[in-house]
């Protein structure tokens, strides 16, 4: 593995302020790197495609592309390319964009170089070994030695069993999570799988004659009952005199867990300020509205005329006192809560959140059509949060098609999610409002405060999913949403809580 100091590493820094730039760059040298200085995103990926750096600080906002951009197309010409993305103070909603396009870390301005230091060796010492294990996987029985060293040495734990199960070996970590001499006495996998182990093993026996490589996040308990989140990596052992082997690779991912936590927390708190910016601008609109007709009153004399104005003013107010409950309904669920996970039939949830929908005239015109792709019709989640994001998308539906129409709702699944598609015939939402729907505060409709498809958004990430949207002007929307299916990963989490 590469030192700092010893044949020097190349590390990118993107940034168009020059003294910022100059300054990183300053301090990386120190530290035994080389440093090649870029100042706008289209230098950026030239540069990154001509030298290939063994690493990225990119900044956010720079000249003919920002870093977003910067970010996905350099994770495109190579996913693996460690990436440290910088961002302003209190910019924890860009820092959550770049998370999610593929970012390994990020820092904040202004920057402590001490952190920034400490973050660019961790990722390329992360980086080798991550190299290094797929060198070292590809040489297979040539290097069985070298393997067995290097497992005494990593982080992860690594157990091998044979073909029914029985664990065969394994290393320093394994050992210390889950008893000494387990491997000696030929345990089953059972104890790192909460004696689940028969149905994981038929799952990733299947999803190995498909695959190289079978790869999971799960809860895992340690031998003293308490629990960890983490990443099962499970590859055959390629050996003619072990057929049927497995090697069981589990990275302790707890530090990625609590990030992912801030992430959603992030989301939440800038969720928020836009509800604060939304509050604000209706108040204004109602205010300018109730004083104008209020004073308009002391000067009319005709009874109808104030009957009217009288009307409107009270109109406003309805519209205030509606836009209030629904921010009170958002801001709540945005406060920390504690869902409560259990399995739940779909089924149950769609007619729940049918019948509650189609009581009201909004959606008397539309015909709904069910249709269930799977036998599969249970997922563990918290029932009536569920069935709260089910009504707002089917209220959202049927709003957009005023004239009538055919709500479609289909239910399918895939190894990892189950999918629930919400169609409409309705107006479509044009491809520059796509990326907005989600944001608080943003609506086309006269009344409401526009939080519903917000709540949506976070109540599906909640639930270890996301949503995805497909629309045409004038033909319908689809709305895709994807729940986790790994039970393991909600009893994990109630157990954390």
């Amino acid at each position: 593995m590469k030192e700092p100091g010893d044949n020097p590493r190349l590390v990118m820094v993107a940034d168009d302020n020059r003294y910022v730039n100059d300054i990183m760059a300053e301090m990386l040298k120190e530290a035994g790197y080389e440093v090649l200085p870029v100042f706008d995103g289209q230098s950026a990926l030239r540069q990154f495609d001509e030298r290939r750096p063994e690493l990225v600080l990119l900044d956010y906002r720079m000249p003919e592309m920002d870093g977003i951009d910067v970010l996905r197309e350099i994770k495109r010409m190579d996913a693996n390319a460690p990436v440290i993305f910088i961002t302003g103070e209190g910019s924890e909603d860009v820092a959550v964009q770049a998370m999610k396009a593929g970012a390994d870390d990020y820092i904040s301005k202004p920057i402590s170089f001490p952190d920034m230091l400490q973050t660019v060796n961790k990722l390329l010492r992360d980086h080798d070994i991550k190299l290094e294990n797929l060198r070292l996987k590809e040489r297979g029985d040539a290097y069985k030695d070298y393997l067995l060293t290097l497992s005494e040495t990593m982080g992860d734990a690594l157990l091998t069993t044979d073909a029914i199960g029985r664990i065969q070996f394994m290393n320093p970590v394994a050992r210390a999570l889950w008893g000494e001499g387990a491997d000696s006495q030929g345990a089953l996998i059972d104890i790192i799988f909460n004696g689940q182990a028969s149905q994981i093993l038929e799952r990733i026996k299947s999803d190995l004659d498909e695959a190289e490589c079978f790869e999971d996040e799960r809860y895992f308990t340690r031998q003293d009952g308490s629990s960890f989140f983490g990443r099962l990596s499970v590859s055959p052992l390629k050996s003619e005199t072990n057929a049927g082997s497995l090697i069981f690779v589990v990275r302790d991912l707890s530090d990625l867990d609590e990030m992912r936590r801030r992430m959603i927390n992030a989301e939440k708190l800038a969720s928020l300020g836009k509800v604060v910016e939304g509050v604000a601008h209706e108040v204004r609109n109602s205010l300018t509205s109730l004083g104008g007709f209020a004073r308009r009153l002391e000067s009319v004399g005709d009874p109808e005329q104030r009957r009217t104005y009288v009307g409107y003013i009270l109109d406003d107010v309805k519209r205030l006192e509606g836009t209030v409950t629904d921010i009170e309904d958002y801001v709540n669920y945005t406060k920390i809560h504690r869902p409560k996970f259990a399995l739940t039939n779909l089924r149950s949830v769609l007619d729940e959140a049918i019948a509650h929908k189609f009581e009201n005239q909004t959606c008397s015109t539309i015909k709904v059509i069910i249709k269930f792709k799977t036998s599969e019709t249970e997922v563990f989640a918290d029932h009536s949060y569920l069935v709260e994001a089910m009504e707002y998308l089917l209220q959202n539906a049927c709003e957009a098609m005023e004239a009538g129409g055919v709500l479609t709702i289909e239910v399918s699944a895939n190894p990892k999610y189950m999918i629930i598609d919400v169609i409409d015939t309705g107006r479509g939402i044009p491809t520059d409002d796509i990326n907005e729907i989600f944001n608080p505060f943003y609506t086309t409709k006269v009344r409401g405060a526009g939080v519903g498809l917000s709540k949506v958004y976070l109540i599906v990430e909640e639930h270890g999913g996301y949503i995805s949207v497909k629309s045409e002007l004038g033909q319908g929307t689809r709305m895709r949403v994807y729940l986790l299916r790994d039970k393991n990963f909600f009893i994990g989490k109630a157990e954390k809580q």
